[in-house]
């Protein structure tokens, strides 16, 4: 089982950078282009939330900059989203090599969520750099946590990303629902506006969105220096783990029909 693992994530090296090519591949601007429309969702949602609507981050120690706050969610959001959608296509968009080759068809999920975490990961660190030192100051704590934090939201978007993915190769309709159901999930969390101008009444709604735990998280450690809430950290625990050993279950039930279906 070990030397299989071992084999398994040897290959996900050169599909990355395969991944990688193939992202830019036909475009003089091809990396321009891919960072121009998360750019502009910034700025737009910073100029409805912040300059229009006057929404402001209190806390006891002062007010945290509105821009400071949405990047600090943002960002990882544009990661998962990514992931979760290219994972879930990426078994039918290589068909033609799982048809043809036997392959461990795991990889292909499991390569679209790295390279969509390295892609906006490289803004969320270039941010991190920026605000901690503009802050002029960072804990071991923030570290480490920001770290754990990162590790947890791949665990669940690979666990997403082998129940999507699967799912699609059988009912391609899902591809098209996930975009809606992904959109609806981003606007019912915290991401782009603090828990506490929810209302009480749809505060349990947007609680139990593991995107609110994630973002929620993310928001303490890095902007507060706080640990997360407790309640709130187990859950999104419970759920990572859950939705990992689902999506690992039912890719490895469904993959044997792969290539007939296909």
């Amino acid at each position: 089982m070990v030397n299989k693992l071992k084999k398994l994530f040897r290959l996900v090296p050169p599909l990355f950078i395969r991944d990688i090519k193939e992202r830019y591949a036909g475009s003089v601007m091809g990396v321009f282009w891919t960072f121009l429309q998360p750019l502009l969702q910034i700025l737009l949602f910073w100029l409805v939330f912040s300059q229009i609507m006057k929404i402001r981050i209190r806390v006891d120690t002062g007010e945290i900059p509105f821009l400071a706050f949405l990047l600090s969610g943002l960002l990882p959001w544009f990661a998962l989203q990514e992931g979760v959608i290219r994972g879930a296509s990426s078994i039918v968009d290589k068909r033609h090599i799982i048809k043809k080759v036997i392959f461990p068809a795991e990889l292909f999920p499991i390569t679209a969520v790295t390279s969509s975490f390295a892609h906006h990961g490289i803004g969320f660190l270039i941010f991190l750099v920026v605000y901690f030192i503009w802050k002029g100051d960072i804990s071991l704590f923030q570290i480490y946590f920001t770290a754990g934090l990162v590790f947890i939201q791949i665990v669940l978007t690979t666990g997403l990303s082998f129940i999507f993915s699967s799912l699609t190769v059988y009912l391609r309709d899902i591809a098209q629902v996930l975009g809606m159901v992904m959109q609806a999930l981003f606007y019912m969390s915290t991401i782009l506006f603090p828990i506490t101008a929810i209302p009480d009444k749809l505060k349990f709604f947007i609680s139990i969105n593991p995107a609110t735990a994630l973002s929620e998280a993310y928001h303490n450690v890095i902007l507060y220096n706080r640990l997360p809430e407790t309640g709130s950290l187990i859950y999104l625990n419970v759920v990572t783990v859950f939705v990992f050993i689902a999506g690992v279950y039912l890719f490895r039930k469904l993959k044997k029909g792969f290539a007939d279906v296909l």
